[in-house]
């Protein structure tokens, strides 16, 4: 898969971070626990001080070429937006299906969000454990013309492309700086020593993925954290440190991808220096999920301990604008929604759970559909808005998920390109850590 590099940031005019950033939010702690479990279970242990640093075996490369995926751009009216909580649906059927079939390589993948372009649906997956040889890597992609769940999912291609082959690279690039960073900290320096970066890596977690068709792409918000080094050090602790989200882009024409950069807005400082390409930083991450709606995208993030979540909006030709980004604020006495310009005036509004949760416009229930997993819990779990931004129905038990003998279950999301019957039938899938599978679930409502 062909990846664009970014361009050096600059480093010399800030030095870097020192200290420990604060405490990981709920689903970026879960992912990476739920993983480690799932590499015990496999019967493989990943080395956190040296996965980074050392690459993943060489696949013979696909013959396949893979041809560009054709979008029609085309403006969607906005979903209705109501200052009411729109009526809890009865939950009339749940069926667990096959788990997802995988590419053979693949021993676990967690997250697992996804968003239909033109005649394809595109899956974008956090941590991924391989075999044959082993291997780690922090994210992956595939995608699938296959747009029927009924008889289950298949993403047995090697790539965002689908194409045959192997499975043996991340998608998403790292900088030159990232890169310089974890090769002068891999080698040479003792872990407790005068370098309290020995031995650390980045991560890059992608999260929800929208569709731009008018400008030929999708888009995929990601969390990047540091983990490895000596304990008490800037990166260390059970599960890292996060230092920020951002946004890349996928070339449907060509399967590139870039990180982009915003503008109108000062650099996020990153351990390795300032880095150009994050949106949002650790304070303020915006991750959680995603949904169009008309000309306006609404990302979530920015969650508390409890796993409530602020909203963002901005236009989607705009996005890389973060002048053009407002958080909503709640509502002033006459119930018209409050968008202020300052993240920190934000206000929690929704519910999210262990790695995110997925935010949809249903049309047979005249409402929007907010799907997660608690941390901990065995149950998928959805609210009603009558708006992306609320107001929000109490949470409901959607269904109860397969129990394993051990572990956790959790990212449970919905995927509405394999929606039936105007939505009123969703499929869902949830990660297994104990299994290292991804689940599927029929879930029929009645309105």
């Amino acid at each position: 898969m062909p990846t664009a590099a970014l361009p050096d940031e600059e480093t010399a005019e800030a030095p870097p971070v020192r200290g420990a950033t604060r405490p990981l939010r709920r689903q970026l702690v879960t992912a990476l626990f739920a993983y480690l479990l799932t590499l015990v279970a496999a019967g493989f242990v990943v080395d956190w001080d040296t996965a980074k640093s050392k690459p993943p075996a060489e696949a013979t490369p696909s013959p396949t070429k893979a041809a560009p995926v054709q979008a029609t751009p085309q403006r969607s009216p906005a979903p209705p937006v109501r200052d009411v909580i729109p009526s809890i649906p009865e939950v009339t059927d749940v069926a667990q299906l096959d788990p997802v079939r995988q590419q053979s390589r693949v021993t676990a993948r967690d997250n697992g969000q996804s968003v239909r372009y033109g005649d394809r649906s595109v899956w974008i997956f956090a941590d991924t454990g391989l075999k044959s040889p082993d291997a780690f890597l922090s994210n992956t992609a595939v995608s699938t013309d296959d747009l029927n769940a009924a008889d289950g999912i298949t993403l047995t291609g090697a790539d965002l492309a689908g194409t045959s082959g192997d499975l043996h690279d991340e998608f998403l690039p790292w900088s030159a700086a990232e890169r310089a960073f974890e090769k002068k900290h891999a080698k040479g320096c003792i872990p407790g020593g005068d370098d309290e970066y020995c031995g650390v890596t980045f991560g890059l977690w992608p999260g929800p993925v929208i569709a731009d068709p008018a400008r030929q792409r999708v888009l995929v918000f990601y969390q990047k954290l540091c983990r490895g080094g000596a304990d008490g050090g800037p990166c260390s602790g059970e599960f890292g440190q996060d230092l920020g989200t951002g946004i890349a882009a996928v070339d449907m024409r060509t399967f590139q991808t870039t990180r982009l950069t915003p503008r109108n807005t000062l650099p996020v400082q990153s351990i390795e220096g300032r880095d150009s390409a994050l949106f949002f930083s650790a304070e303020t991450m915006y991750s959680s999920a995603a949904v169009v709606a008309g000309d306006d995208v609404y990302v979530y993030g920015n969650c508390t301990d409890d796993s409530r979540c602020r909203v963002a909006r901005v236009p989607l030709a705009d996005i890389t604008d973060r002048s053009a980004w407002r958080f909503y604020g709640g509502r002033d006495d006459d119930r018209t929604p409050l968008w202020v310009t300052d993240p920190l005036d934000a206000v929690p509004t929704i519910r999210a759970g262990a790695a995110g949760n997925s935010v949809t416009w249903n049309p047979a229930l005249k409402a929007w559909l907010n799907v997660y997993s608690e941390f901990g819990e065995f149950e998928v779990r959805a609210q009603v808005g009558g708006s992306p931004y609320g107001p929000w129905s109490d949470s409901f038990t959607l269904a109860e998920t397969e129990r394993p003998s051990h572990g956790m279950n959790y990212a449970a999301f919905t995927h509405p390109e394999y929606a039936e019957q105007n939505g009123l039938v969703q499929y869902v899938t949830y990660y297994q850590q104990v299994t290292g599978g991804l689940h599927l679930l029929r879930v029929t409502l009645s309105p």
